[in-house]
């Protein structure tokens, strides 16, 4: 934090620069959201059976072209931008609103390969962060957020996000398996193709 005195001297007037200061809508340029990005954020409704609606309020401040999935009261959003670009933006989105942000990074080519996701998840008391997440196609359908290393799997459910220490793959083989279905359907839903 930054501290600056502003007036008299003798009687200093202490302004703080927060992180707040430093994510408002035009203080750093952030790339807007893509057609590209708006293919993936509705993919990931899909996944969770839920309608989705563009984001407005702090959302839509933060985030331009977010959206918002109603059933879970979940915000999702998808960027070409890397690793650390925007997790100031869903840090005080979670934390504001008490709901769990999705953020969507995907591959400055478009490809559906390098597909990964920062995960906010507010509670009472603190805010986790799952971060470099990949989507994971289980063989019945099921939609899962895995961690390439140690740390939960989250579930992607039609009444939100669950945690679990229960992996939904045996082993790396089986985890990257279940990823390559999921680049897979990606694919096909982005393209307008056939879905499985």
């Amino acid at each position: 934090m930054q501290v600056t005195t502003l007036g008299d001297p003798l009687n200093p007037v202490v302004e703080s620069q927060t992180m707040l200061h430093t994510v408002l809508r035009g203080s750093v340029n952030l790339p807007a959201a893509t057609r590209a990005d708006s293919k993936i954020m509705h993919h990931i409704a899909a996944l969770m059976h839920s309608s989705a609606r563009s984001d407005h309020g702090m959302a839509a401040t933060l985030l331009p072209g977010s959206l918002f999935l109603k059933s879970p009261q979940v915000t999702v959003y998808a960027t070409a931008a890397q690793n650390p670009l925007f997790l100031g933006e869903i840090e005080i989105l979670a934390i504001a609103t008490g709901q769990p942000v999705i953020l969507l990074r995907r591959a400055p080519d478009g490809s559906s390969t390098d597909l990964t996701v920062d995960i906010a998840l507010p509670d009472p008391t603190k805010l986790g962060w799952f971060l470099e997440y990949r989507l994971f196609l289980g063989l019945a359908g099921d939609s899962w957020l895995v961690p390439l290393g140690s740390g939960p799997s989250i579930h992607l459910m039609r009444h939100g996000l669950f945690l679990s220490e229960h992996h939904p793959f045996a082993d790396a083989w089986d985890r990257d398996a279940g990823i390559e279905r999921a680049i897979a359907h990606l694919a096909s839903h982005r393209t307008g193709g056939w879905s499985w």
